[in-house]
């Protein structure tokens, strides 16, 4: 994760305490359970709210949340939602006070054949981050997200198979700063899928996406828009019974309608290790290397994808994750993650450039008092440093501690 949210509260408060929660207890989707309901109250305080540089104003938060899900399945099909609607109150900026949502939605499919796939729709609202690479808006900027996207296989059972996706996306912000922003996407791949064993999966494709501004920048007489090609190779190894790794590359480049710096070409891509140590010590580690529109729609070692941050304008990020999680007792598991950006900037007014490097290291508690109860706490420190254009320097911490009721 690059960037902890000041908003949201059941992340930021929580991001090693509460987590393991939400995977475990809170989700309904991976699990045994055909529904669940939760209610949670999170405190937090930040001694830097806003990110700033200078006049840095700290607060404490307080965000109440409601959560709910189910898990169907029949037959081969398996049909789940989740989402959660949060109220954060701020002691003293209480002009940032508001309401924020996460919702998933999706079907598993799969034919009597070789034919399978899925379908997923998800929708977001959050604060902005105020500290983005454009200017430190302290505003209410309400940033809001619609995603859809299926996919096919064919020939999963076997020695080869051929896959495609199709895409959606949506962005727009509250805030008429970050209007020039706000786009649609639309996105396709088509690629072959090789498994010479029941441990390895390689695959290799072509993909391609093309967005479309809504307003035009400053200085420009009409909206931009860009496409984007790629050549992508991709690797799953199950190397143990205690470690998986794998990853994906992808080769080519960005173009933007009107000629400016942030055309990109490259490489980026994504590699992770997921290692169980011992029975109760798990290591998770991601490397990533993606535009920064495209940092903040990762893709999960799951496969599934999760919504971090739209608010991420670098031309390109670099984002190193370790996290692990230690199971004291049955009940009680301690947490730890240290993440580093570093990213390229370009600033859209003058095109000058800058870069920065951003380090987040947390550590946490949980609590699984009861079947039903769960109390977690964690301490955060973010801290950032940057030269040339697009960022400034800040750091600041967090303390934060949650409890929350899950029905199912």
């Amino acid at each position: 994760m690059p960037y902890v949210r000041a908003h949201h509260v059941l992340v930021a408060a929580c991001v090693a305490a509460h987590l393991p929660v939400v995977a475990q207890t809170a989700t309904g989707v991976d699990g045994p359970r055909p529904w669940f309901v939760s209610l949670s109250q999170a405190v937090e305080h930040q001694t830097n709210v806003l990110k700033s540089a200078n006049d840095e104003v700290s607060d404490t938060l307080l965000t109440t949340g409601l959560g709910g899900g189910l898990n169907l399945r029949f037959g081969r099909q398996r049909v789940y939602a989740k989402g959660t609607l949060e109220h954060t109150r701020y002691n003293k900026l209480e002009g940032l006070d508001g309401q924020n949502y996460d919702l998933n939605a999706g079907i598993d499919w799969q034919t009597v054949g070789n034919l399978s796939g899925t379908l997923q729709a998800s929708a977001g609202r959050r604060q902005a981050d105020f500290n983005s690479g454009i200017t430190t808006v302290s505003l209410k900027n309400k940033e809001r997200f619609e995603e859809l996207r299926a996919s096919a296989l064919f020939g999963g059972v076997g020695l080869l198979g051929i896959q495609g996706t199709l895409g959606y996306r949506r962005v727009d912000f509250s805030a008429p700063e970050f209007a020039s922003r706000e786009y649609a996407q639309s996105s396709a791949s088509l690629g072959v899928v090789y498994r010479p064993s029941s441990a390895l999966s390689l695959g290799a494709g072509v993909q391609g996406q093309t967005s479309d501004y809504d307003v035009p920048s400053f200085g420009q007489s009409r909206p931009d828009s860009s496409e984007r090609r790629d050549v992508y190779v991709s690797a799953n190894w199950e190397a143990t019974g205690a470690s998986t790794l794998g990853g994906q590359a992808n080769f080519g480049k960005t173009d933007y309608d009107r000629p400016n710096a942030d055309d990109f070409s490259g490489v980026t891509g994504s590699v992770f290790w997921n290692w169980r140590p011992t029975g109760r010590t798990t290591v998770i580690t991601t490397l990533s290397r993606e535009t920064g529109q495209e940092s903040g729609f990762q893709r999960l070692t799951s496969g599934d994808r999760t919504r971090l941050s739209a608010t991420d304008f670098s031309r390109v990020t670099n984002l190193l994750t370790i996290a692990t999680t230690y199971e004291l007792t049955g009940k009680i598991s301690l947490t730890g993650q240290v993440s580093y950006a570093n990213r390229k900037l370009v600033d859209s007014l003058t095109n000058g450039t800058g870069k920065d490097n951003t380090t987040i290291a947390t550590l946490g508690a949980r609590w699984l008092a009861t079947r039903i109860i769960t109390v977690g706490c964690n301490v955060a420190y973010e801290t950032r440093s940057a030269s040339g254009a697009g960022s400034f320097d800040y750091s600041g911490s967090t303390v934060g501690c949650l409890g929350q009721v899950t029905l199912d």
